[in-house]
């Protein structure tokens, strides 16, 4: 962080960024600017100079084919990935991009996948896929009052082997998760989260974009206060949307099933 200015690192937009993920790095700007802070967004492309310094990385949703024609290029990065979030630095990895960030990706098919190494974890391929409306209470640490209730959608077929010591992002309250039927979902990693929730997932959950925030900015010594006032017309719209799907999701499952 230079002065007031974040810096987000948005690793492969192109590759991994089929589930309107750009939203996510969206909501970090929008909700900065409402606190008072600027920002820069990076995007990294495969075979560029990764940003030696970031303050946030976020890396979306992608099929398995992008994942290995990225193969090289993760090799390549994925030792600097592992040293920013080890530094601190909040990783947001959503559905294929969390699959990406764990050890490495089995697919059916063919030889697996290395993955970035940030969560101690393996993606498997060929799970019973799950396309759900999703409902949490997440584990990630938020600012004191805020809702733990996190809402998206979930479409992966893919089972999620975490090592004995990661912390679950969430438990199931309504959906898959990292197994069919499983009580837990996703992954957490220092101040990184990974998850299959889309949606994509911080515009419509604020709280966990404030907390990313709150993280990145923490580490650099800073607080970050947000400015209720700025952000309560889009709050609410969450707000609503968030309770609308839980209100529901018994008989979308139906519906889907």
């Amino acid at each position: 962080m230079t002065a007031d200015r974040l810096t987000i690192l948005h690793v492969y937009p192109r590759q991994m960024g089929v589930s309107g993920d750009r939203g996510n790095v969206a909501a970090l700007v929008r909700r900065a600017a409402a606190a008072g802070l600027d920002t820069e967004v990076v995007e990294y492309a495969p075979g560029g100079a990764l940003p030696t310094a970031a303050d946030v990385v976020v890396v979306g949703n992608g099929p398995l084919s992008a994942m290995r024609s990225l193969g090289a290029d993760v090799a390549r990065i994925g030792a600097p990935l592992r040293d920013l979030a080890g530094s601190g630095v909040p990783v947001v990895a959503v559905g294929g991009g969390f699959d990406l960030a764990t050890n490495e990706v089995v697919p059916t098919e063919g030889a697996p996948v290395a993955g970035f190494g940030v969560f101690d974890a393996r993606a498997v391929r060929g799970a019973e896929r799950r396309v759900n409306y999703f409902v949490l209470e997440t584990r990630y640490p938020l600012l004191d009052g805020a809702a733990t209730r996190v809402a998206g959608f979930e479409d992966h077929a893919t089972r999620i082997e975490l090592a004995a010591a990661v912390t679950p992002f969430a438990d199931v309250v309504s959906g898959g998760g990292n197994q069919a039927g499983s009580p837990v979902e996703g992954a957490i990693v220092g101040t990184s989260f990974g998850t299959h929730t889309q949606g994509p997932i911080l515009p419509l959950n604020p709280q966990l974009t404030d907390a990313v925030l709150a993280a990145a900015t923490a580490r650099v010594g800073r607080e970050y206060t947000p400015d209720a006032a700025q952000t309560e017309t889009v709050d609410r719209y969450a707000r609503e949307a968030r309770a609308t799907i839980d209100r529901y999701v018994d008989k979308a499952f139906k519906r889907i099933a």
